[in-house]
């Protein structure tokens, strides 16, 4: 199962290389892995923001993705702050993790 300390942990480790990489002003840990409830086939959810003007997001996001999960050997799941559904957002907004 997935360790919530080793994933904030390395997202605290890293994070000037990941924000200077990736062009990101915002990133955190969120859903069950965040809440400590999570199963052994568990999806890790990392919710971020790009810095304003940023191009290529969709290849910057499917490179995080890729990073993640090759570091926590399971699924990851990126979504932007700035697009949550509203009916999740408020949900969501409470539970993230930054670092």
């Amino acid at each position: 199962m997935v360790d919530t300390r080793k994933i904030l942990n390395y997202l605290q480790a890293n994070k000037e290389r990941l924000s200077r990489d990736y062009h990101l002003t915002q990133i955190g840990l969120f859903g069950s892995v965040a809440r400590g409830d999570q199963k052994a086939d568990s999806d890790i959810d990392i919710a971020i923001e790009f810095e304003p003007n940023t191009p290529d997001l969709y290849s910057l996001k499917l490179n995080l993705k890729q990073e993640i999960q090759k570091k926590f050997n399971r699924p990851v799941d990126i979504c932007r702050i700035k697009y949550i559904k509203p009916i999740f957002k408020n949900q969501i907004l409470s539970e993230i993790k930054y670092v």
